[in-house]
């Protein structure tokens, strides 16, 4: 298979022309039309109609554009994602255990840690333990662990109980054995903390509804599908438009603390230390 006439022909396909196809390249429209020549001679097929300046795709050049082009992008994004780690850049790579924290809470503040720092961020999410061969600068997590390293305590964390503003009015007065309760599989052990500082059996609760991952479960309590225990931090918002509204008063120590881990291998130890600052005090700010 001819690569680099393929990639030659995808070049074509998606500028309409051969000279941009050409400037795109960097090589010449001559080096172009070869390029065809040979895929169209491998093919055993006319790939493209000229008419002048202008061309246009046969049934046959469409068909193999259509099968082609997406997995020409990948190869393409593949190389450059290589080709960037061999390279010093400003790009941090931050790694979390807790997807729901990542997406309610940091990933909505990302814009102004690059605004501030010059620096892109790469957020991943992982429940695994790290691999030596991982590629990460920071590890955010509450549930794993990165000896020999430098550790940041960024909270800790904190239980409530919210609804929405008509179902904790219809159950104001209501045994809590009673309340309808959704929870997380994500997190299977908070709504039982809660019950038993509450003095309540977890057995004798109400479970109306299990969702994988805590923000699913926030959007349900929203919507008045049932109460939910919830890490304050991840609900202070939908507290502050009226959205969800604390069932009870109780705040409930999980035992837990988020903690930022810097990877020891990381070459970006310096914007590590600034995003983990810039981190822990977003999170004092949300309080």
């Amino acid at each position: 298979m001819p690569l680099k006439a393929l990639r030659a022909f995808v070049m074509v396909g998606r500028h309409g022309k051969f000279t941009r196809a050409a400037s795109a390249m960097g090589i010449t429209q001559g080096a172009v039309s070869r390029h065809i020549a040979v895929l169209e001679a491998f093919a055993c097929t006319q790939l493209f109609a000229r008419r002048g300046a202008l061309v246009e795709m046969t049934p046959a050049g469409l068909q193999l554009f259509e099968a082609v082009k997406d997995a020409m992008s990948t190869i393409e994004l593949t190389m450059q994602l290589l080709a960037q780690k061999g390279k010093r850049h400003d790009r941090l790579r931050v790694r979390t255990s807790m997807p729901s924290f990542a997406m309610t809470v940091v990933v909505p503040a990302l814009g102004g840690f690059s605004a501030a720092s010059g620096a892109q961020v790469d957020l991943i999410t992982s429940l695994s333990p790290p691999l030596p061969s991982d590629d990460f600068d920071v590890l955010i997590t509450r549930d794993l662990s990165l000896g020999g390293t430098e550790s940041w305590e960024l909270l800790r964390e904190e239980l409530i109980c919210v609804g929405s503003p008509p179902l904790v009015a219809a159950h104001r007065s209501a045994a809590k054995t009673h309340w309808p309760m959704v929870a997380a599989r994500s997190r299977p052990e908070i709504l039982a903390s809660w019950a038993l500082a509450m003095n309540l059996a977890p057995d004798r609760l109400h479970v109306v509804a299990t969702y994988d991952h805590l923000f699913l479960a926030v959007t349900a309590a929203i919507g008045g599908t049932g109460f939910l225990v919830v890490p304050q931090l991840l609900v202070q918002d939908q507290l502050r438009d009226g959205t969800l509204q604390l069932a009870d008063e109780l705040t409930v120590s999980s035992g837990a603390s988020y903690i930022a881990y810097l990877n020891a291998l990381s070459s970006h130890t310096q914007l590590a230390q600034d995003f983990c600052r810039w981190l822990k005090a977003l999170l004092r700010d949300r309080r």
